[in-house]
């Protein structure tokens, strides 16, 4: 990037998402872009609407990012939403502590 342009969501497209796309389905030849996960910052052109739309038309699942937080690593959004997505309503703590370690431990290969 040339230190007069700004990234847009255009340049987002074009120059980042799509040559990313190209090469998930030139590696992934058989199932392309199905079970991708994206997990991208609030930044302005992630938030665009043209963004979002290319990513959804590309078959992109798209991981919400909360806000920043020092407790968090950015590894753990994905668990996080992992166990938001796949975790029932527990009566108790004890049940709770219990799913989520089911949970965790019966994660699919497939979902890394």
């Amino acid at each position: 990037v040339d230190n007069d342009e700004t990234i847009d969501h255009d340049y987002c497209i074009e120059n980042c998402l799509k040559p990313v796309v190209k090469e998930i389905r030139k590696q992934r030849k058989s199932n392309g872009t199905k079970g991708i996960k994206l997990l991208h910052d609030n930044a302005s052109p992630h938030r665009h609407s043209d963004v979002i739309n290319y990513l959804t038309e590309e078959g992109i699942n798209i991981i919400p990012h909360p806000p920043y937080s020092s407790d968090l690593a950015l590894c753990d959004y994905w668990l996080n939403y992992y166990i938001k997505q796949n975790l029932t309503d527990q009566p108790d703590e004890k049940s709770l502590a219990r799913a989520v370690s089911k949970l965790i431990k019966n994660i699919p290969e497939e979902e890394f």
